[in-house]
């Protein structure tokens, strides 16, 4: 397993890094200038070059992870080589506000405060998303909100950990979409979200009274999705003698022999709703935007034509790679605001 921990200039990957005692630890920069002692005199072409010969160089490695940036302000660092070096993407978010107060404490890093940093660190997380959807690699980010950074960083670790040992959105793409595929018995397969899509409410609120601040920063990667399986841990509740919320009519109604719900809702929960209704649900730890989106992605490559059905940003890459992708109001009409600044041309209102 091959893992770039990505992140911004003052982000803390180093700090991270002297955590991590299970797997070889590589420093990018101390490396490339140990393989490119010239590296800081050369011109940004031969720089480039240099980051290139480092990814070749790593190939060989199986097993590491390493400190990456996308970009120095508008200058892209990302190479092809480092595209195919590694298995996954992990994104250390940092909120704009803090990072420029550290950059303004550091000397090295204070030439970046001539960027604007919330966009620059958005364009990175928006372009190594997109690399991962369209190569078949695991991106996630880790943030922390409310706070906008880390003052433990042991969840981050843990995470790391996990994802060493196996954790990974895109193999659950692909053990999910095996499956649907093993049932599936016409072209066309109809995707749904659970909660707010299904359903009316969310049920994990409705059942045990569940809030989470974990999706604030509009992430929806792996990560929040493993936080979230967390903090379920602490939840009980009675067995389910009804479905404990409103159905959604406009939506059920298209519930049909083909139709799968994928969600990243309470699992027992979710498995009561799916038995009630007859619709085969999967749902885990690793149920995330990410998954959805492979999942998808990987039946239509199977000759599958896929509607999907959703209401938030943890289905907008699904609702977006499908043939034909429902967007699913609230009651009053309004859309969720995990979506704003989102493009949703090309999608159903529903």
């Amino acid at each position: 397993m091959r893992i770039g921990l990505y992140g911004m200039p003052s982000a803390g990957k180093s700090f991270i890094l002297e955590k991590i005692d299970f797997i070889r630890v590589i420093s990018g920069s101390r490396m490339l200038r140990e393989l490119c002692p010239d590296f800081d005199k050369k011109d940004e072409e031969n720089k480039k070059i240099a980051r290139q010969q480092l990814a070749d160089h790593l190939m060989a490695e199986d097993s590491f992870i390493m400190d990456g940036h996308y970009a120095f302000g508008d200058r892209i660092a990302f190479t092809e080589s480092d595209g195919r070096l590694y298995d996954a993407f992990v994104y250390l978010y940092i909120s704009p506000e803090v990072l420029r107060e550290r950059m303004e404490g550091s000397e090295k890093n204070q030439k970046y405060l001539a960027y604007d940093i919330a966009e620059w660190q958005n364009r990175e997380i928006e372009a190594l998303r997109a690399f991962c959807h369209a190569n078949d690699k695991d991106f996630y980010v880790v943030d922390n909100p409310p706070q906008n950074s880390f003052d433990d960083v042991s969840d981050v670790v843990y995470f790391l950990k996990d994802v060493i040992c196996g954790f990974s959105c895109v193999s659950m793409a692909e053990r999910c979409a095996g499956d649907i595929l093993s049932k599936s018995r016409s072209r066309k397969i109809t995707l749904m979200d659970g909660d707010r899509t299904v359903t009316i409410e969310d049920t994990s609120n409705a059942v045990f009274g569940y809030t989470t601040q974990l999706y604030d920063g509009n992430f929806y990667t792996g990560y929040q999705s493993w936080k979230q399986a967390k903090e379920f841990e602490s939840y009980s509740f009675e067995k389910l003698t009804r479905i404990p919320v409103s159905l959604n009519e406009n939506v059920c109604e298209k519930i049909n022999e083909d139709t799968y719900i994928l969600t990243s809702g309470h699992e027992r929960v979710w498995d009561f709703i799916s038995r009630e209704l007859g619709v085969p649900c999967y749902f885990g730890i690793e149920m995330s935007a990410e998954t959805k989106f492979f999942i998808t992605k990987k039946l239509q490559r199977a000759g599958k034509r896929v509607l999907a059905y959703g209401d938030s940003m943890n289905d907008y890459y699904m609702l977006k790679q499908a043939d034909r992708g429902f967007l699913v109001q609230r009651q009053d009409e309004s859309f969720s605001r995990s979506l704003k600044g989102k493009d949703l041309r090309g999608l159903v209102i529903v």
